[in-house]
């Protein structure tokens, strides 16, 4: 049934991960024009202060953001943070990108929230404005040269022009696609957020690679649909292993840095299914089927 299926709508399947990839490409590029970043970046790569509060009082972010911004004449960003697995409130988040204010922070927040701030349950990290924009400098270069690196292994590999095209398209929606919900789920990136997209371009780039081989190198027999039908067995399996696996890391994690990996990579394995078994299967398919009518 999928077999058939796919055969006699290869071409159709192909418009979906394309149309992601356009509307994902126009996001980006509207959200660069407007704010001159590609996403929203927090102080590990931009500098600042980011201070953590753990206390199960409710407060209004908005309300928060007012009363510290009133006290210390900054821009302040709040977040709240919760358990995963019940909702419940754990604590705060409060990002800030002056450094000069890590004196009065404490006491500003002891007077909000009207909370005797220690060790146990106050936190804080401070990253100078250089050195942090440095970070997100280097960053965002090692994921474009390990962007364009990867596309010249991919056509040495191939040495065909248009399956190597099929796998860099895929990874490129990986990239963008994943990146856009980020973005719409408004959530910081930090260093290990990029150092998870540098993980996305190499789990796109395998179960890409995987199946262009089986389809393209394969000596056995089988027809195209076949393999392509194989590959994705064996692809799939591993994308479910390694959601799983991710999914129960995300709920049993403490750490924030780890939180935002693991949800960084769930979100590409989810956009990776679409990719690889709608984007990069169609055209290797329709380009196989172009080759045997030629011949």
């Amino acid at each position: 049934m999928i077999k058939a299926f796919f055969e006699k709508n290869y071409k159709k399947i192909i418009i979906i991960p394309a149309l992601l990839l356009i509307i994902s490409l126009v996001f980006l590029i509207s959200q660069y024009n407007s704010t001159g970043e590609l996403f929203d970046r927090d102080v590990s790569l931009k500098g600042g202060i980011s201070a953590t509060v753990y206390t199960d009082k409710d407060f209004e972010i908005l309300d928060l953001e007012e009363n510290i911004k009133n006290r210390l004449n900054n821009d302040v960003s709040v977040r709240k943070l919760r358990d995963f697995s019940s909702s419940s409130l754990l604590g705060y988040i409060i990002d800030i990108g002056d450094v000069n204010v890590k004196e009065n922070l404490k006491i500003t927040l002891e007077n909000i929230l009207d909370l005797r701030l220690s060790e146990e349950n106050y936190s804080v990290n401070e990253v100078g404005s250089s050195l942090g924009d440095s970070f997100y400098k280097d960053m965002v270069k090692a994921v474009f040269i390990a962007f364009i690196l990867m596309g010249i292994v991919v056509f040495i590999a191939f040495r065909n022009f248009i399956p190597s095209l099929a796998v860099i398209l895929s990874a490129l929606l990986d990239i963008s696609a994943t990146l856009m919900v980020v973005n719409l789920l408004e959530l910081k990136i930090s260093t290990a957020g990029i150092a998870a997209f540098l993980l996305v371009i190499g789990y796109s780039v395998d179960t890409d690679i995987l199946m262009t081989t089986k389809v393209l190198k394969r000596v056995e027999g089988g027809t195209t649909i076949e393999r392509l039908i194989s590959s994705a067995k064996t692809g799939l399996t591993m994308t479910m292993t390694t959601f799983v696996a991710l999914s129960i890391g995300y709920v049993v994690a403490s750490s924030l840095v780890l939180k935002q990996m693991f949800l960084i990579i769930l979100i590409a394995l989810i956009v990776d299914v679409i990719s690889t078994y709608g984007m990069n299967a169609g055209i290797l398919y329709w380009y196989k089927e172009g080759r045997r009518s030629k011949n």
